[in-house]
């Protein structure tokens, strides 16, 4: 049969078999479009010019490639991120993508709206080295400008080259005010114990000042505590910021945990029974933030408050770095201070392992005065000579 009989014997075929060729040409001709429109090398040369505006040197192994598939990006393969004359970099991954937005790629601009890096290694002490060497913040507050989003998958932090947090993963949206900012972190540590952050707000300028409205922080563990608050932040620079933020606090009761969390073999009708609950202790959490004034520090407060436990607790973040830092320099024969936490808390029943206790009360600050030393030895004498000792009042 001649091509002509075939055809006219049958046409939809060939009709079809043309539209694929036309569609496989159209593919092969956009593709090289969008290859021209790409032009990786400009992408590298931005990130590398603007990181270096904060002594980061970026590298990789490979040239930047295109990648078309699921988004137009480019395709970045031994990336490393280091502070300018460190020999361990500060970020590494296998791979990494930046993705372009299609608007930004059709008009020849130069636009990034998503970094995605595929298992990257965080080194812990070069993050706080480049922290340290960025400048404080005088005057008016600056929000820095992000309009790119960044999604990490199947990270590892570590700190002297051992893993602090492993299974990584974290995704924001664009930093910029007057737009809705997210973060959704989640990771596991050394014990496989898993934990999740969420944070949503809204970044406004007012006067002099940043507004942060509408923020919400969502922070939970394993088989553990959850908690959640909502409010509003101000920040007028510095370490002036006041923050105002209501929740509550769910936390396994602590003689329930580990029990009745296994289903049981069988019920006596057969029927697989259903597992247990662990009971739960809600609170009432209260979370404020007093700016710095003159001598004071940045003062951070916290209440809870729960059918028979009551916190007041209060702390400053500096002092509490300060006493983290001399506690990890002690010698070990070094005896080891008390963390800087003022305030008070009265607890129902408090158990830790074999220890139960009841009607608990503590008070902390340097304003709480020492046991009185004669009392005690005193109490110590009746004791002794089988005289029942007066009940403390702490």
């Amino acid at each position: 049969m001649s091509a002509i009989g075939a055809v006219r014997a049958h046409p939809w075929r060939w009709i079809i078999a043309a539209i694929l060729v036309l569609l496989l040409i159209a593919l092969l001709v956009g593709a090289l479009i969008v290859r021209s429109l790409l032009q990786p090398q400009r992408f590298t040369a931005l990130l590398q010019d603007q990181l270096a505006g904060v002594e980061l040197v970026l590298s990789v192994d490979k040239p930047a490639a295109p990648a078309l598939w699921p988004h137009p990006a480019v395709q970045l393969e031994g990336f490393r991120l280091s502070n300018a004359g460190a020999s361990t970099p500060l970020l590494q991954a296998s791979k990494a993508r930046i993705v372009v937005p299609w608007h930004a790629l059709l008009h020849r601009e130069i636009a990034i709206e998503r970094l995605e890096i595929e298992t990257p290694r965080i080194d812990l002490d070069q993050l706080q080295a480049l922290l340290a060497r960025l400048p404080g913040n005088a005057g008016a507050p600056r929000l820095p400008r992000i309009g790119a989003g960044i999604k990490l998958v199947n990270g590892t932090l570590v700190r002297s080259d051992a893993p602090l947090l492993v299974d990584v993963n974290a995704e924001t949206g664009p930093l910029l005010v007057g737009t809705p900012f997210r973060l959704d972190f989640s990771a596991r540590d050394s014990d496989d114990r898993g934990g999740a952050l969420a944070l949503r707000t809204l970044p406004l300028r007012k006067a002099d000042a940043l507004h942060f409205e509408d923020t919400g922080i969502g922070v939970s563990i394993e088989k553990g505590p959850r908690a959640q608050v909502s409010g509003d932040v101000v920040w007028r620079g510095g370490a002036d910021i006041e923050a105002a933020l209501r929740g509550n606090l769910t936390i396994p009761a602590p003689a329930e945990v580990g029990k009745n969390t296994a289903p049981r073999a069988k019920a006596s009708s057969g029927k697989a029974a259903v597992p247990e609950p662990v009971p739960i202790r809600d609170y009432a959490l209260m979370l404020d933030i007093a700016p710095s004034r003159g001598a004071l520090p940045l003062m951070i407060a916290v209440k809870l408050d729960g059918a028979n436990e009551h916190v007041d607790a209060r702390l400053s973040p500096s002092e509490s770095i300060d006493w983290w830092n001399r506690l990890l320099a002690a010698a070990p024969d070094t005896p080891v201070a008390l963390p800087p936490v003022r305030g008070s808390a009265r607890i129902g029943q408090l158990d830790f392992g074999a220890l139960h206790l009841q009607g608990v009360r503590i008070e902390a600050g340097s304003d709480v005065a020492p046991p009185d030393t004669d009392a005690t030895t005193a109490t110590g004498k009746q004791n002794q000579n089988g005289k029942p000792a007066a009940p403390g009042h702490r």
